[in-house]
């Protein structure tokens, strides 16, 4: 993968995480489910790829916000990467 197209991942991820951090729950599953759908269409395509990555996250991060005990608006990064 050449550099502009690693460059141009970031900068997707980037802007789609915070897309994904501004939606409600409800719109978080919807987006779910519309990724869903277009993997089943058009599986292997990266940007879906990438898409399941974020939302995944996302869902992890508010998970542990809401957990007791935990700092609201603590930026904890993960890294889903195996």
């Amino acid at each position: 993968m050449s550099e502009y197209a690693t460059t141009q991942e970031q900068d997707f991820r980037v802007v789609y995480a915070a897309e994904l951090k501004k939606k409600g729950e409800n719109e978080l599953r919807d987006e779910r489910r519309r990724v869903n759908y277009q993997e089943g269409k058009t599986p292997g395509r990266r940007g879906g790829i990438i898409m399941q990555d974020e939302i995944s996250k996302e869902t992890i991060r508010r998970y542990y916000l809401n957990q007791k005990g935990s700092e609201p608006n603590s930026d904890r990064g993960f890294n889903l990467r195996i």
